[in-house]
């Protein structure tokens, strides 16, 4: 195997760890490790916000991504084709938009009262409601033109990283240093399987910035 084949592989398994499906799940553990709500690891209050996340985030996701593919909705799993991406789109946003309502009420709109949920976070609100933005930001700019998702979600990760730090009793240098990794590296292992253009990871980056960034205006009644 050449050094080339090598660098190729590496590239796209970076971009299978650092896919936007998982990054909300390491949003929830950098909120849960740094914020002033932080319970013990293995505490419920610990736990069911990442396990709400992790169902809305990435179970639900997937399963309606394997619907569509059984549908012939869409043309492969790993939504390559800019259409491809636009009912996964309107799906994942919707499952964000309700796990945020779920963590605002501390219910369910169908089963009722959950008791769990009333020990909620207002730093997990703004992190849903700012996935949710970036992906609705990601839609309307995909009905035209192939955007990446990686780069806008990784760099939601560095502004949630930035948004959290005024709340937080605890130093996020590292989850800072990390943050900033993942983006760089993302964006380049995207950039070397020829994923995307430079243009369509710059744009990334910029929904990514203003979907999060919006999300915390929002909760926080923050001055733009």
């Amino acid at each position: 195997m050449s050094l080339q084949q090598v660098i190729q592989r590496f590239a796209q398994g970076l971009s299978i760890v650092f896919h936007p499906i998982f990054i909300p799940m390491a949003m929830a553990y950098v909120i849960l490790d740094t914020s002033p709500f932080r319970y013990p690891l293995g505490d419920y209050r610990f736990v069911v916000p990442l396990l709400l996340t992790g169902i809305f985030t990435i179970i639900y996701p997937i399963f309606m991504l394997l619907i569509c593919r059984g549908l012939g909705l869409v043309k492969s799993v790993d939504l390559s084709e800019r259409r491809d991406r636009i009912v996964p789109y309107i799906a994942t946003s919707s499952f964000i938009f309700w796990a945020y309502f779920m963590m605002r009420k501390g219910s369910d709109p169908v089963i009722g009262q959950i008791d769990i949920l009333t020990y909620h976070n207002p730093l997990f609100e703004a992190m849903y409601l700012g996935v949710f933005f970036t992906l609705v930001l990601l839609l309307l700019c995909t009905l035209f033109w192939k955007v990446s998702a990686h780069s806008a979600s990784s760099v939601a990760l560095v502004l949630l990283v930035y948004h959290v730090a005024p709340y937080s009793n605890e130093s996020v240098l590292p989850w800072c240093i990390a943050s900033v990794l993942i983006a760089g590296f993302s964006a380049a292992s995207r950039l070397y399987v020829k994923a995307h253009s430079i243009e369509q990871v710059i744009a990334g980056w910029f929904l990514g910035i203003v979907g999060m960034s919006l999300g915390f205006y929002w909760v926080f009644d923050l001055a733009i």
